[in-house]
């Protein structure tokens, strides 16, 4: 108390002058007034602002380089640095080769090209990097480490370790060494009396001055009206008479002070490029039977600040298959559900394939509509030489570290002679530095006024793991390949497969819509299924083997706030409703989900602020995502049509702190559907603030374990990281992105997924696709169709930013649905299990999946009838031989 009393006492002064100041002036009153009503505004509108705690950004693990042992000379040929109990590792030291020799099959894999003279073809790597001037370069290791002769190899356990110090070795740029004019005197006198004297002197042979003479003649020719000689070669100088006339500056002691005061004399300035020198360590073993190659970039260096590493293309000729050697085969790519490439089938029309994984360079262009549907998902690539059954070898390669920032590339060869490339090829590359040039007046600007924005270089241990096959095999045989490493890397023991049919079920529950009073718009909540409605449903729906997911239920509905609570929506209707309805789920058996947006933020409230909690994009801004009007591909938020929604993207720098109030909030419900973690990249581009897509990566999946310790989780469209924490996948594609070259699309993720999760379809009623599309999935894959459904008719969303749910009515739907279920539940009864044991394509769009069960089951995509041994299926159709 009298600490309180003598603070008072203290302001006893103040309260006097504003008492005063209100007593005599009615200005005053007023500012004052207000002042203080927006101090108290103020206050109130950052309290929960301040509530939102940011987290401590993850620690990026490094275990360090092995440990060095014996150094290899340059001269010692090929040597065996590793083998295990299938597979023996060589190295060629004199050309950085790196061999893996099968040793009962004696198949190899190269990572060069034996003999070749083209210097792609002959290096580990390429590398592209940033100056400060913004320009991008890029090297490979056999021209400027191989040729400079600056590389050291190490044996280590398993394996073997390559420094590479990447340069250029001596300038060969002419202008660094020549003036582009200089004095008649000062040319006749240093240099081609210099020549004559050293001839004379006996220091030079005649004829290599005479040679040095023309070819300053070719370069030089003389100006007498400016009394001068100057470059009159049109275009860079051949690299022959270049390093003649450099080491013609040798022999005479042309000096660089000599060259910049000749060019001065001449009122010219000289141009000394920057020098740069790239230190690069790669490690390759052996683990157990499989090929790794690493490269952190904890141990990447550029000893000149003014250059930074960009991109690292690695073992880009790993495993190439020649054209001459090889007629058939394929290279697999994760594109969409996946993808073949025939060999042998380059268009020159077309450019290579070269896609990110996981969409990481999303935010580089995001107002853009995507060029295509489908992402790649799953870090892998792969080839297989020889075709299906007859293929005689191939390898998977597994990207363990640095799939956030990679991407892959695949490079096909051609008969055709006027195709320069003779390989096929597929392999992968990462960005140790993101980038993008940013335009100063907007996306959508037509003045092309740009800089350049970029990142640190990101700390990651990248590292590929080549899964090698000796002998026959398969796309089915990469993707069982694939599901046993993630068993063994998750620590799963044992596969869950589905023996009964299920539709899924995505229900639309509140949205806001734009009404008016008084002429004045304003967004009131709408529910398009209420608890009661959804009750209904199921009820209607018989025996009908379900799981539905709630969306639009959470804190606002659609256009949710920050999910910091679990308020229910009001307009979804009571809580005694909504356990009427949890409780019927629970009684006839179906997941009942409840959709809880984590990471995607629709609207202010519960203390978020687009400016201090969303993710920035490379302009440094917040991300604002709207929907894309696909007239012109933009975003609709580019018009100003009042009713365009968009969402921002939690930093993961908050997404700890939402995640443990939600789950505090949210006990009661045991099942969630996830729309956004698994599914974004939330790497944050604020300046001086960037989150990586690395620790993004991380904090995400800390939060998803998090989550699915606590609930059971559906996942929306997975990347292949998060999949380990879902119950359910929803919306998993069977297309792939159709680029031009791509011979056919296959189910590889699916495949993998197999037994893994319990696997849904895109959308039914929302597809241009037949609804017996979505059959075909299901009984070709063990996979579920899905519905998004509403009650309500969509009469209501006309003209909204929700027109796009076109033909969700259950009522108008329920035939469908019936139809679906009832033929997948024929065919699921005759087929027994999901457990698939072979996939194969027999002709083009026609597949064969065997299952455990000893059913086989023949799915024909095209639009046409085909006859498969003597049995006619017809378009969009299947049959199943017992």
């Amino acid at each position: 108390m009298k600490v309180l009393r003598k603070l008072l006492d203290s302001m006893e002064p103040v309260i006097h002058k504003i008492k005063k100041a209100y007593g005599k002036h009615i200005i005053a009153k007023l500012f004052f007034t207000i002042l203080g009503l927006c101090v108290l505004i103020g206050i109130l509108h950052y309290i929960p602002i301040l509530g939102i705690k940011a987290n401590k950004l993850p620690e990026m693990s490094y275990k360090g380089l092995s440990k060095a042992g014996k150094e290899l000379s340059h001269d010692a040929g090929e040597v065996l640095v590793a083998e295990s109990d299938s597979k023996r590792l060589y190295i060629d030291s004199t050309t950085m080769n790196l061999k893996v020799e099968d040793k009962n099959t004696k198949k190899v894999w190269n990572a060069l090209i034996p003999n070749s003279t083209d210097p792609a073809e002959q290096s580990l790597l390429s590398v592209s990097y940033l100056g400060n001037n913004n320009n991008l370069y890029e090297w490979d290791s056999y021209s400027f480490c191989k040729l400079t002769d600056s590389y050291n190899i190490y044996q280590i356990d398993n394996g073997v370790q390559i420094k590479m110090k990447f340069n250029e070795g001596e300038s060969e740029r002419f202008k660094e060494y020549y003036p582009d004019k200089m004095a008649i005197d000062r040319y006749e006198e240093f240099f081609i009396k210099g020549i004559d004297d050293k001839i004379a002197s006996g220091e030079l042979e005649k004829a290599a001055g005479e040679k040095y003479k023309l070819t300053l003649s070719l370069i030089y020719k003389k100006s007498t009206t400016e009394n001068c000689y100057f470059v009159a070669y049109n275009g860079t100088p051949p690299r022959s008479a270049v390093k003649q006339l450099i080491q013609l500056a040798k022999v005479l002691g042309y000096t660089r002070d000599m060259l910049i005061a000749d060019a001065a004399q001449m009122g010219l300035s000289v141009t000394f490029v920057e020098p740069s020198v790239l230190d690069i360590t790669l490690e390759a073993k052996l683990d157990g039977d499989d090929f790794t190659v690493r490269i952190p970039s904890q141990e990447m260096v550029s000893e000149n600040d003014y250059y930074r590493i960009q991109n690292i293309k690695v073992l880009p000729y790993f495993g190439a298959a020649g054209v001459k050697e090889y007629k058939d085969g394929y290279l697999l790519v994760p594109d969409g559900a996946g993808a073949l490439f025939q060999f042998n089938t380059a268009d020159a029309a077309v450019p290579d394939y070269s896609r990110p994984v996981y969409d990481n360079d999303y935010l580089k262009d995001y107002y853009y509509m995507p060029e295509y549907k489908q992402e790649l998902m799953m870090p892998v690539f792969g080839m297989t030489y020889g075709e299906g059954g007859n293929s005689t070898h191939g390898f998977l390669g597994i990207i363990e570290e640095g799939a956030q920032t990679s991407y892959i590339n695949a490079k096909l060869a051609s008969t055709d002679k006027n195709t320069p490339s003779s390989y096929n090829r597929v392999y992968p590359s990462f960005d140790v530095t993101q980038y993008t040039n940013v335009n100063v007046y907007g996306p959508f600007s037509d003045i092309k006024q740009t800089y350049m924005a970029k990142t640190d270089m990101m700390e990651v241990d990248y590292s590929v793991r080549y899964e090698l096959f000796p002998g026959k095999v398969t796309y089915y045989d990469m993707a069982k390949a694939y599901q046993n490493y993630l068993l063994k890397e998750w620590n799963i023991s044992e596969l869950s497969y589905p023996d009964q049919p299920k539709l899924y079920l995505d229900f639309i529950g509140t949205l806001s819509l734009v009404k008016r009073a008084l002429g004045i718009p304003y967004d009131s909540p709408y529910s398009m299924t209420t608890y009661q409605e959804l009750s209904n449903i199921i009820k209607d729906t018989g025996d009908m083997n379900l799981a539905i997911q709630y969306s639009g239920f959470f804190n606002g509905g659609l256009e949710n706030k920050l999910n910091t609570k679990a308020s229910l929506t009001k307009s979804n209707g009571t809580e005694k409703e909504l356990n009427e309805l949890r409780d019927l789920a629970k009684e006839k058996g179906i997941d009942l989900f409840f959709e809880a947006g984590l990471g995607k933020v629709f609207d202010k409230g519960n203390g978020f602020a687009a400016k201090n909690h969303a993710v920035y994009d490379y302009s440094n801004i917040p991300a604002a995502i709207y929907r894309y009007l696909p007239s012109i591909g933009i975003f609709d938020g580019a018009s100003d049509y009042f009713e365009a929604k968009y969402f921002y993207l939690l930093s993961p720098r908050y997404l700890d702190g939402v995640t443990d109030k939600f789950l505090a909030a949210s006990k009661t419900y045991d099942k969630l559907s996830i729309p956004d973690l698994a599914y974004y990249n939330f790497a944050d581009y604020r300046y001086k603030k960037n989150i990586t897509a690395y620790e993004a990566s991380k904090i995400v999946e800390d939060n998803l374990k998090k989550l699915a310790v606590q609930k059971k989780l559906s996942l929306y469209n997975p990347r292949l990281e998060a999949l380990r924490y879902a119950s359910y996948a929803e919306n998993i594609s069977r297309d792939s992105s159709e680029y031009a070259t791509i011979y056919t699309t296959i189910p590889f993720r699916q495949l993998v997924m197999n037994g893994l999760v319990q696997v849904t379809t895109e959308d039914v009623n929302m597809s241009s696709y037949e609804a017996s599309y979505y059959v075909l999935q299901s009984v070709e894959l063990g996979v579920y169709p899905k519905f998004t459904l509403t009650a309500k008719s969509v009469d209501a969303l006309k003209d909204s930013a929700y027109s796009y749910y076109y033909a969700t009515e259950y009522e108008k739907q329920k035939e469908t649905m019936n139809q679906v279920y009832q033929t997948c539940k024929e065919a699921w009864e005759k087929i027994g299990t999901m457990q698939i044991t072979n996939h194969q394509i027999l002709e083009n769009n026609v597949f064969r999946t065997d299952y455990e069960s000893k059913v086989s089951v023949i799915t024909n995509y095209n639009l046409h009838s085909v006859v498969v041994d003597g049995k006619e299926i017809a378009a969009l159709g299947y049959i199943i031989l017992e």
